[in-house]
């Protein structure tokens, strides 16, 4: 329900009923209780969650129906595997550079300048993974705005959402196709059955080593580099300031910057799975791998205590996606030792690997029993906990008071104007100032 003190600028003498609402409880063991619980015959005309935080509100879905938010998850499932599906012809574009034969046999006036050494050079070890680079610079944004319209009611759900979805991109589209060279039809047949997974991998995964010590060089020294110059946020200001009629005090120009999540994290991890996966393979990509989490964790830290500023509060929800992560680079990297055992005929290496990833799989639903409740929800005790320290703190009153304005729609806040010297202030007479909701 909605009430006069809502709005700053109007009294509504009529109560008028909202498809959602915040209702605010004065403990947290209550609020917790109350979400957990069904609040109708019906479950899904009543339904009910923890709200985040104020600033993490993401209200153009807000108001939405349940029904609304399934079709839509519906619709993205569908919408996120024709992208991934699409985004198999630049990785085919990309390994066609990489093969110099495949290429003089689609163009072959090509076959002068190929034959130059710089050229090959160039062409099959520098271009594809800057061409890969310029093709997955896109990729952030679109799943992003998938997840933003599939329903969540918060940006930092948006961010977990959207960050799982890029990183199983980044498994299927740069991993698994660039390792089966381009020909991901022809193998296809091969992957659907379960049994020629590990020798498929063994065949195709040590030929692309160098393939991915490049990309490891491109997209991750150069690209980790670039976070310290911030050249796009610079271009952006500096085109501002001379093209743009620039007004003193303006704080919206000079926002802080936040730790864009659903970009970093599956990057990240993907190295993670590369090191995991070549170290026994190829293991000349492991100083590579060493160089770029140690130029990561220098120019990160300089961004995370001099430059961003969080926009929300993670709570560590972030971490199961990483553990997962790791978990399936485990996996991967023993279906593919256990198919080169098995192709070298060394049976006493398939015998030693066979356990591994039972044990693998064991120590993940170990970690799923124990820590991964930690993640998704607070624990009782620690709320009756907060609970008797908040029953002493005396500016609780004046903290229940403040929630009444808190959760307020953007759409609701009144215009700001400046005057002559630069100096904000609301507009009291725009008619954007009227609440959403008529005064009777």
């Amino acid at each position: 329900m909605l009430t006069d003190n809502f709005f700053p600028h109007g009294v509504i003498n009529a109560v008028k009923e909202a498809r959602s609402a915040f209702v605010f409880f004065r403990s947290r063991y209550g609020a917790t209780i109350a979400s957990q619980l069904q609040q109708s015959d019906k479950p899904t005309d009543w339904v009910g969650d923890i709200a985040p935080d104020p600033d993490d509100v993401h209200w153009a879905v807000f108001h939405s129906s349940f029904l609304r938010r399934w079709l839509l998850k519906v619709v993205i499932i569908v919408a996120y595997i024709l992208v991934t599906v699409l985004f198999i012809l630049p990785v085919m574009l990309v390994q066609s550079l990489t093969n110099l034969s495949q290429l003089e046999v689609y163009f072959p006036f090509l076959s002068s300048i190929l034959s130059r050494k710089y050229v090959s050079q160039i062409v099959t070890g520098y271009l594809p993974n800057v061409i890969l680079k310029v093709f997955l610079l896109l990729i952030p944004p679109v799943m992003k705005f998938l997840s933003s319209i599939q329903g969540h009611v918060s940006h930092s759900e948006i961010q977990r959402s959207a960050c799982t979805k890029f990183f199983w991109f980044m498994i299927w589209n740069i991993f698994i196709a660039n390792v089966l060279s381009g020909s991901v039809l022809n193998h296809l047949a091969e992957l659907i059955d379960f049994k020629n997974i590990p020798s498929t991998l063994a065949k195709a995964v040590p030929g692309q080593a160098s393939f991915f010590i490049a990309y490891v060089v491109t997209s991750g020294w150069t690209s980790t580099s670039s976070y310290l110059f911030r050249t796009k946020q610079f271009i952006q200001s500096s085109f501002k300031k001379g093209c743009c009629c620039s007004r003193k005090n303006d704080a919206d120009e000079y926002e802080v910057p936040s730790i864009s999540y659903h970009k970093l994290i599956p990057k990240i991890t993907f190295f993670g799975l590369l090191g995991i996966t070549y170290f026994f393979l190829a293991p000349l990509m492991l100083p590579f791998l060493l160089v770029y989490f140690s130029i990561a964790y220098i120019v990160f830290k300089n961004q995370f205590i001099n430059v961003y500023a969080p926009k929300f509060e993670t709570a560590g929800k972030f971490w199961p996606i990483v553990h997962n992560s790791m978990i399936f680079s485990l996996l991967l990297m023993q279906a593919i030792a256990l198919g080169i055992f098995t192709m070298k005929k060394l049976k006493v290496g398939s015998y030693i690997m066979s356990p591994l990833p039972v044990l693998t799989l064991l120590f993940n639903e170990y970690c799923r029993k124990r820590f991964l409740p930690n993640f998704t929800a607070y624990s009782v005790e620690s709320l009756i906990k907060r609970d008797r320290e908040d029953a002493n703190d005396p500016g609780m009153p004046q903290f229940f008071e403040q929630l009444m304005t808190a959760y307020r729609d953007p759409a609701l806040a009144p215009v700001q104007v400046s005057d002559s010297d630069g100096r904000r202030f609301p507009n009291q007479s725009d008619k954007h100032t009227d609440p959403l909701l008529s005064s009777v």
